[in-house]
Protein backbone atom coordinates (compact mmCIF):
# COMPACT_ATOMS: atom_id res chain seq x y z
CA UNK A 1 0.00 0.00 0.00
CA UNK A 2 1.62 3.50 -0.68
CA UNK A 3 1.90 5.76 1.87
CA UNK A 4 -0.89 8.29 2.93
CA UNK A 5 1.67 11.30 3.58
CA UNK A 6 3.81 10.57 0.12
CA UNK A 7 0.39 10.94 -1.59
CA UNK A 8 -0.71 13.91 0.13
CA UNK A 9 2.08 16.14 -0.68
CA UNK A 10 2.67 14.21 -4.10
CA UNK A 11 -0.87 15.77 -4.93
CA UNK A 12 0.26 18.93 -3.01
CA UNK A 13 3.28 19.09 -5.55
CA UNK A 14 1.20 18.65 -8.48
CA UNK A 15 -1.74 20.86 -7.78
CA UNK A 16 1.24 23.61 -6.71
CA UNK A 17 2.83 23.23 -10.15
CA UNK A 18 -0.37 23.45 -12.02
CA UNK A 19 -1.09 26.94 -10.30
CA UNK A 20 2.05 28.16 -10.49
CA UNK A 21 2.02 27.56 -14.06
CA UNK A 22 -1.14 29.19 -14.47
CA UNK A 23 -0.50 32.73 -12.53
CA UNK A 24 2.71 32.85 -14.52
CA UNK A 25 0.32 34.01 -17.25
CA UNK A 26 -0.50 37.45 -14.79
CA UNK A 27 3.27 37.51 -13.96
CA UNK A 28 2.41 36.20 -10.30
CA UNK A 29 4.41 33.35 -8.58
CA UNK A 30 2.83 31.57 -5.93
CA UNK A 31 3.95 32.80 -3.01
CA UNK A 32 3.21 36.21 -4.35
CA UNK A 33 -0.30 35.27 -5.19
CA UNK A 34 -0.93 33.58 -1.24
CA UNK A 35 0.03 36.81 0.04
CA UNK A 36 -2.35 38.96 -2.48
CA UNK A 37 -5.15 36.48 -0.89
CA UNK A 38 -4.11 36.89 2.54
CA UNK A 39 -4.52 40.48 2.17
CA UNK A 40 -8.34 40.35 0.29
CA UNK A 41 -9.44 37.93 2.98
CA UNK A 42 -8.74 40.55 5.57
CA UNK A 43 -10.62 43.08 6.77
CA UNK A 44 -7.80 45.52 6.99
CA UNK A 45 -4.61 46.78 6.64
CA UNK A 46 -1.40 43.87 7.81
CA UNK A 47 1.51 44.21 8.75
CA UNK A 48 4.58 41.99 7.21
CA UNK A 49 4.86 40.29 10.16
CA UNK A 50 1.30 39.40 10.49
CA UNK A 51 1.56 37.87 7.47
CA UNK A 52 4.61 35.61 7.52
CA UNK A 53 2.54 34.61 10.77
CA UNK A 54 -0.59 33.93 8.90
CA UNK A 55 1.21 32.64 5.91
CA UNK A 56 3.76 30.22 7.77
CA UNK A 57 6.70 32.36 6.04
CA UNK A 58 9.35 33.35 7.49
CA UNK A 59 10.01 37.70 7.95
CA UNK A 60 12.87 37.84 4.82
CA UNK A 61 10.63 36.05 2.40
CA UNK A 62 7.63 38.30 3.02
CA UNK A 63 9.62 41.20 2.84
CA UNK A 64 10.58 40.45 -0.24
CA UNK A 65 7.42 39.60 -1.65
CA UNK A 66 6.20 42.85 -0.08
CA UNK A 67 9.05 44.89 -2.48
CA UNK A 68 8.48 43.20 -5.56
CA UNK A 69 4.58 43.35 -5.10
CA UNK A 70 5.08 47.18 -4.37
CA UNK A 71 7.07 47.35 -7.46
CA UNK A 72 4.58 45.79 -9.81
CA UNK A 73 1.96 48.40 -7.76
CA UNK A 74 -0.42 45.82 -6.87
CA UNK A 75 -0.39 46.65 -2.97
CA UNK A 76 0.41 50.52 -1.05
CA UNK A 77 2.07 50.47 2.67
CA UNK A 78 2.12 53.19 5.09
CA UNK A 79 3.55 53.33 8.09
CA UNK A 80 1.11 52.18 11.26
CA UNK A 81 -0.19 54.65 13.58
CA UNK A 82 0.38 53.06 16.95
CA UNK A 83 4.33 52.28 15.46
CA UNK A 84 5.98 54.04 13.13
CA UNK A 85 8.43 51.42 12.84
CA UNK A 86 5.50 48.74 11.35
CA UNK A 87 4.53 49.26 8.19
CA UNK A 88 0.83 48.58 7.36
CA UNK A 89 -0.17 46.79 3.54
CA UNK A 90 -2.93 46.64 1.98
CA UNK A 91 -4.33 46.18 -1.80
CA UNK A 92 -4.20 48.77 -4.40
CA UNK A 93 -6.93 48.93 -6.75
CA UNK A 94 -4.89 47.41 -9.25
CA UNK A 95 -3.91 44.80 -6.62
CA UNK A 96 -7.93 44.18 -5.92
CA UNK A 97 -8.73 43.49 -9.99
CA UNK A 98 -5.65 41.35 -10.01
CA UNK A 99 -7.10 39.15 -6.82
CA UNK A 100 -10.23 39.05 -8.53
CA UNK A 101 -8.47 37.24 -11.99
CA UNK A 102 -6.07 35.18 -10.09
CA UNK A 103 -9.16 33.90 -7.64
CA UNK A 104 -10.87 32.59 -10.76
CA UNK A 105 -7.40 31.60 -12.46
CA UNK A 106 -6.96 29.72 -8.94
CA UNK A 107 -10.59 27.89 -9.04
CA UNK A 108 -10.40 26.86 -12.79
CA UNK A 109 -7.18 25.40 -11.75
CA UNK A 110 -8.53 22.70 -9.06
CA UNK A 111 -11.51 22.30 -10.66
CA UNK A 112 -9.09 20.47 -13.15
CA UNK A 113 -6.95 19.05 -10.90
CA UNK A 114 -10.07 17.69 -8.89
CA UNK A 115 -12.04 16.85 -12.47
CA UNK A 116 -11.12 12.99 -12.06
CA UNK A 117 -13.28 12.98 -9.08
CA UNK A 118 -16.57 12.48 -8.53
CA UNK A 119 -18.84 15.94 -7.36
CA UNK A 120 -19.46 13.31 -4.51
CA UNK A 121 -16.27 12.60 -4.33
CA UNK A 122 -14.56 16.27 -4.41
CA UNK A 123 -17.22 17.21 -1.33
CA UNK A 124 -16.15 14.32 0.45
CA UNK A 125 -12.41 15.10 0.27
CA UNK A 126 -12.85 19.13 0.92
CA UNK A 127 -15.12 17.65 4.24
CA UNK A 128 -12.14 15.54 5.77
CA UNK A 129 -9.70 18.40 4.80
CA UNK A 130 -11.73 20.86 6.69
CA UNK A 131 -11.96 18.29 9.57
CA UNK A 132 -7.67 17.88 9.64
CA UNK A 133 -7.22 21.38 9.15
CA UNK A 134 -9.66 22.60 12.25
CA UNK A 135 -7.73 19.91 14.46
CA UNK A 136 -4.34 20.95 13.58
CA UNK A 137 -5.77 24.40 14.19
CA UNK A 138 -6.84 23.19 17.09
CA UNK A 139 -3.55 21.76 18.35
CA UNK A 140 -1.71 25.12 17.22
CA UNK A 141 -3.38 26.28 19.58
CA UNK A 142 -3.15 23.79 22.88
CA UNK A 143 0.57 23.09 22.14
CA UNK A 144 3.43 25.09 23.86
CA UNK A 145 5.70 26.47 21.17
Amino acid sequence: MVNLGYLLMDQTKVLKSQLKHALEKQQLTVTQWAVIAALARADGPKTAAQLAQELEMDKPTVSGVVRRLLKKKLIQEHPKPADKRAREILLTELGSSTYQQCAKIADQTIAHFLSPLSPEQQQQLSAILTILEGEQNHDENISPR
